[in-house]
């Protein structure tokens, strides 16, 4: 089989397109909110445990909007349900991740690691990896599923 056929049968499968896709809009998300958590920590000044709190409420609007378009297109649940659901799944898969970043926050200055603003988007990174299996099992089959 040559590559291109490999490839169009990988992503044929929806399993797989969803996971990409999952991973694509996460990478998109990771981008709003380690860009508005960089900005109210260093241009606001506001503590890098605070300055989390804006940014993931406008990556998780960010997310929801792109995931419900394209991971998860089929769901048949009306919007405002899917984003109630999602929501949920969402504050569970925060507290993971703002666990992980604040302990590494926290952690860091004991391993000798000074703690920046521009170190902040590591630390949201190692959040974001710890939180992404839970947050797609969560997501598809609680928020996005296909029968209501």
């Amino acid at each position: 089989m040559r590559w291109s056929g490999l490839a169009a049968t990988i992503l044929a499968n929806d399993l797989t397109r969803e996971i990409l896709s999952f991973a694509l809009i996460g990478g998109c998300g990771f981008l709003i909110d380690s860009s508005i958590t960089f900005g109210l920590a260093h241009g606001a000044g506001l503590s890098p445990a605070v300055a989390r709190a804006p940014a993931f409420l406008a990556a998780m609007l960010a997310n929801f909007l792109l995931n419900r378009a394209i991971t998860f297109r089929d769901a048949e649940a009306p919007v405002l349900a899917a984003f109630g659901r999602y929501a949920l799944v969402s504050v569970g898969a925060w507290a993971v991740n703002y666990g992980v970043y604040v302990g590494c926050v926290y952690l860091a200055p004991m391993i000798g690691v000074d703690v920046t603003p521009a170190r902040l988007p590591l630390f949201i990174a190692i959040g974001v990896a710890a939180a992404m299996v839970p947050s797609f099992i969560g997501l598809k089959i609680f928020a996005f599923r296909k029968s209501v």
